[in-house]
């Protein structure tokens, strides 16, 4: 890998241009082909049922099948870069032209100097795509899909949270916990409130729902039970009402506003999510899956660059021998490169690898690779 301590970062030569402009072609090409793929398996059925079942105009059918492609182009788009760098340098291979670059002088750094260019710019286009297309395309072809099914508005809301209010020094005041929370409303759902804010008491409330009312500046309980602890963790009292006020200097409704689900954040909002996690301020049930996602927000585009440098160097073969294991070896990339992902993921969720390394491992597979295949054919060369 010594060959790479040359600055690629220099002017551009003309073989740097000649090469790069043949990869826009195969990669173009490459990587519309597997999201349509991508598309008909899985967002196209949807869309047809929803023509055929909710009777949803073609038109925003369309429109809803437009606003998935953004979060599949950048799952598809390390698979177009590929299979672009295969072709290009297998047709230079076969025309010859590798040979006459290199009895010209140029050394395979210098050949794979436009490589490391195009990986770098597909990097920041699918970087770019995962952090400012998708965070509003997405979320919007939900609501499309959820108001074509059911003729109703996607409500604002959060399932499964822990909202912790604290005073003065950060003093824990209440924890709340809501099995469901609208914030269009400001409603929450089956509530239960351990409030800590009278000395040598502890408070429980549990309810149907709770209600933020702005003018009081608290929370209206309705259906409930109120449970009052002594210190000494004998019962004190236990009574039912119809409703309960819970005064509040706070409500999460600005906290939950701000979620959506992990993969549908942008870089800073994610940031913003974890810290909540992290100071204790909000609790979800996806906060494992927000911590790898957000490593992936930079390993995933990260991967144009690596498998470039593995595709590449698989086009360039030995004059009179035949190319079909090296398709081979591209669909195994492909296939492993995905498959690890799942499974990092799924075992990061279980809590047996760390998130971080649920989310870099698939790349740290495709260097290995990339060392050892351009390891392979500078000596080859």
């Amino acid at each position: 890998m010594g060959f790479f301590q040359e600055n690629i970062f220099r002017r551009l030569t003309i073989l740097d241009k000649y090469i790069i402009n043949e990869f826009w072609i195969p990669f173009i090409s490459g990587s519309a082909i597997i999201t349509g793929i991508w598309l008909s398996a899985d967002e196209l059925r949807q869309v047809f049922k929803l023509i055929t079942i909710a009777d949803t105009p073609i038109l925003q059918a369309l429109t809803i099948l437009t606003l998935h492609m953004p979060q599949i182009l950048v799952i598809t788009i390390p698979i177009g870069v590929l299979w672009g760098s295969f072709l290009v340098f297998s047709r230079l291979n076969n025309d010859s032209e590798l040979i006459a670059m290199r009895t010209s002088g140029f050394s395979l750094a210098q050949i794979l100097r436009p490589v490391v260019l195009f990986g770098l710019l597909t990097t920041v286009v699918s970087f770019a795509i995962n952090e400012f297309v998708v965070p509003v395309s997405s979320p919007l072809a939900k609501k499309l899909e959820i108001y074509s099914a059911y003729k109703n508005p996607f409500p604002n809301s959060q399932k499964n949270f822990t909202y912790l209010e604290k005073g003065a020094k950060k003093k824990l005041r209440r924890i709340f916990y809501a099995a469901y929370y609208n914030a269009d409303k400001d409603i929450l759902n089956n509530i239960v409130i351990l409030d800590f804010t009278r000395g040598g008491l502890t408070q429980i409330y549990t309810a149907k729902q709770a209600k933020w009312v702005p003018q009081k500046g608290g929370w209206e309980l309705y259906k409930g039970i109120s449970h009052v602890i002594s210190n000494n963790e004998e019962l004190s009292r236990v009574s039912s009402f119809a409703s309960f006020f819970i005064p509040s200097g706070s409500t999460p409704a600005k906290l939950i506003r701000e979620l959506s689900k992990p993969a549908e954040m942008n870089f800073i909002k994610l940031y913003k999510f974890l810290e909540l996690q992290k100071d204790s301020t909000i609790h979800a049930d996806n906060y494992i899956e927000a911590r790898v996602i957000f490593h992936r927000k930079f390993a995933q585009p990260l991967a144009c660059l690596l498998i470039a440098l593995i595709g590449a160097p698989l086009g360039i073969l030995p004059r009179r021998s035949s190319s079909s294991l090296n398709y081979i070896v591209l669909a195994v990339i492909i296939f492993q490169f995905y498959v690890s992902q799942s499974v990092c993921e799924s075992l990061s969720e279980t809590g047996k690898v760390l998130p971080i390394i649920a989310a870099w491992l698939p790349n740290f597979v495709l260097i290995a690779l990339s060392a050892l295949i351009i390891r392979q054919k500078a000596r080859l060369a």
